[in-house]
């Protein structure tokens, strides 16, 4: 590889190995992490599409934010002193998911290197790409993890082409969640997102905004906090409207808990936080919760108070955030994230395929959470290729969806009341 200009300050003084040339130091400490930084910051700036998971601050408001157990792991590789590579990771409990659809049978914890996404740095081809997925795979081998979790690789890179390559078959994770990941450049304004659209899709859009305005003449509002002092409104809004998702009943909405707290204070210390929230008669319906980091605007979290879903909240709080990218004029993407869905087919300009892997250690009850794995996911892919020939799958959705929500409004008996805007 080429010599890419990285400067180095004050390397960690943690462990090194040596092979050909190559020297791996490892950065277990918060010390050893700030002694880093400007290494870490150069080596992000040069990935051509950095991820604000990887980057030094939000990497240690995760690590203030967890618990004691979570410990840092950051491992720098050196070819004849130069730094060509790092990854960037954390040593903790995770729980494996084993379900079919959305019922989860067990979920087991097994200790974990966890890879964050976007924290493979330098470009790594396929030779050095192999050193670093062998060195990963030594911590299975000495006993200081039982698996190693990489969250969502690029399928077209040549490290993700390693992970699937050099583990063994009792190892390997035979069914790794694939799944494409969406980005939209910021259209210059509203009109011209609009002729982008089919005439059919235009029409629906354009119905929604108008029947919520017409039901309610001006008693709608959107209101976006990016400030340090808005994080306690904004979190209190957020987790109303939160616990009247189907998100919600399946555990995965936004709660008010003392580490969403640290990582939106840190975001909004950085100036990355951004909460939208619309508002009908006061009442706090739908948000979108994005960090925006340089000119990408990434949506970290969508929901709406499910009762507010026949007016499509939802579909209306995205179209205004829309407009708001394009009035301040100071984001060229909108990453939508993980996952497919048909709004983001039809709004997106560009998409790529994405993989969350596993490699588990020799051992054997990490091989057997492995076979569970195997056999749930073999059971529930066979189950969707089914439901799916025969057209049921996005009907079974909506249906396991709605019943999710209903679920969710009968165990809310007094949510405390419908909360105010501090504005």
């Amino acid at each position: 590889m080429p010599d890419q200009g990285y400067i180095i300050t004050d390397p960690p003084t943690a462990d090194t190995k040596y092979d050909d040339g190559w020297k791996i130091s490892i950065a277990r400490t918060l010390n050893q992490i700030n002694a880093i930084r400007p290494l870490w910051e150069q080596m992000q700036q040069n990935e051509s599409f950095p991820k604000l998971n990887a980057n030094i601050d939000r990497y240690l408001s995760v690590i203030h934010s967890a618990d004691h157990e979570v410990k840092p792991y950051i491992m720098i590789f050196y070819h004849n002193s130069q730094p060509r590579a790092m990854v960037i990771g954390r040593l903790e409990r995770h729980a494996i998911p084993l379900r079919v659809g959305y019922k989860t049978i067990m979920k087991p914890k097994l200790r974990s290197m966890t890879v964050v996404y976007g924290g493979v740095l330098g470009q790594p081809d396929e030779g050095t790409s192999a050193l670093l997925v062998r060195e990963l795979m030594s911590l299975l081998q000495q006993g200081q993890a039982d698996l190693i979790f990489f969250n969502h690789l690029r399928v077209d890179s040549a490290f993700y082409r390693q992970v699937r390559k050099m583990p063994t078959l009792p190892c390997r994770d035979q069914f790794p969640v694939i799944e494409p990941h969406w980005r939209m450049l910021i259209p210059k304004n509203m009109e011209e997102f609009f002729a982008s659209l089919s005439k059919n899709t235009r029409s629906n859009l354009k119905s929604h905004l108008n029947k919520l305005g017409k039901k309610y003449p001006g008693k709608v509002r959107i209101h976006t906090y990016s400030k340090l002092e808005d994080v306690p409104q904004a979190i209190r809004d957020v987790t109303y409207i939160s616990k009247n998702t189907y998100q919600h009943a399946l555990g995965a909405g936004f709660a008010d808990t003392l580490q969403n707290h640290i990582l939106l204070n840190t975001a909004a210390t950085k100036g990355w936080f951004r909460v939208h929230i619309l508002y009908i008669n006061e009442e706090p319906t739908a948000f979108e919760y994005a960090l925006k980091y340089g000119r990408t605007y990434f949506g970290e979290a969508t929901g709406y108070d499910s009762k507010w879903k026949d007016l499509n909240v939802g579909t209306v709080t995205l179209l205004k955030v829309l407009e708001i990218l394009c009035q301040e004029g100071a984001t060229d993407y909108f990453d939508f994230g993980f996952g497919d869905a048909p709004y983001k087919q039809q709004y997106c300009n560009e998409h790529w395929m994405e993989a969350s892997v596993y490699i588990f250690a020799p051992r054997p009850y990490p091989i057997l959470i492995n076979t569970l794995q195997t056999i749930m996911l073999a059971l529930d892919s066979g189950l969707k290729y089914i439901v799916n020939r025969v057209g049921m799958l996005n009907w079974i959705k909506r249906c396991w969806r709605s019943l999710l929500q209903q679920s969710t409004a009968k165990q809310i008996i007094n949510p405390g009341g419908k909360p105010k805007s501090s504005l």
